[in-house]
């Protein structure tokens, strides 16, 4: 006689469970060295693109009114971030200029290591003196990227 299967008898054991469970497992722990670089190439990759961004909005800003421009790189402790403010500060005329500025705000994770915390530009749109940068997450102090502004 053929024994033949019953809806009843299909599923899965606690052995087949277990070896599941332990295939998970080792793909997670795989897979969170590679997701973690991942998230620290995205958070400094947008901090990047909006430091840059800030830099040509305090040249355009110097070319525009003729004046030098201050790019001042500091924490917004509203919003726990690192702020980035390009502010005309001085007087030109009989307009008071220190009320022209622009924020920018860098990803939450993402922290300033920086030898110069406020960058000139005069009038031209050109640098005083260049300026080093370091980028670094909160959460991985070993990791980094540099910029210089020049």
């Amino acid at each position: 006689m053929i024994h033949q299967k019953t809806i009843l008898e299909k599923g899965l054991t606690a052995i087949e469970l277990l070896i599941i469970a332990s295939i998970v497992a080792l793909v997670a722990v795989f897979a969170t060295p590679m997701l973690s670089k991942a998230v620290f190439t995205t958070d400094v990759g947008t901090a990047i693109e909006i430091i840059e961004s800030s830099i040509d909005s305090a040249r355009e800003t110097a070319r525009f009114y003729q004046t030098g421009v201050e790019m001042r790189i500091e924490n917004n402790e509203e919003q726990e971030r690192v702020a980035i403010t390009v502010t005309i500060p001085m007087m030109q005329g009989d307009t008071a200029l220190n009320e022209v500025q622009e924020q920018f705000l860098l990803p939450a994770g993402v922290r300033v290591l920086s030898d110069k915390r406020v960058i000139q530009f005069d009038a031209d749109g050109a640098v005083d003196q260049p300026a080093h940068t370091l980028l670094v997450l909160n959460r991985a102090e070993d990791k980094g990227r540099q910029l210089v502004i020049e």
